[in-house]
């Protein structure tokens, strides 16, 4: 990558990448390309526009929530707080009852 240089990065979930990919010609694809539009069928929970909803949802309840806080919580679509808590087990804050609950019933809202 010798001259290339990165200007800007933005994560975005599972179902964004699946909206790109399946909008590509499946015989110009490379292998790589096939095999993320495989994972992505096999394990994108929802599409583009609602993960997007959740996304902004997510990122408006808590001021502690990060963009790729909220697109790891679009991908998994946490049931219980075991699954929060899984999610935010390597950050250096802790979530109360009440904000893992909050969160929770917004997940439900798309689920």
């Amino acid at each position: 990558m010798i001259g290339r240089k990165l200007i800007s990065e933005k994560p975005i979930t599972m179902g964004e990448v699946a909206d790109v990919i399946t909008k590509m010609d499946p015989e110009t694809m490379i292998y790589e390309q096939k095999l993320a539009l495989d994972h992505l069928q096999k394990f994108a929970k929802k599409k583009g526009k609602d993960t997007k909803k959740l996304v902004e949802d997510v990122l408006a309840l808590n001021e502690k929530f990060r963009p790729h806080h909220a697109v790891k919580v679009a991908d998994l679509l946490p049931v219980d707080e075991g699954d929060v808590k899984a999610i935010f087990a390597k950050e250096r804050f802790t979530l109360s009852k009440e904000e893992i609950k909050a969160l929770l019933e917004v997940v439900d809202k798309y689920r």
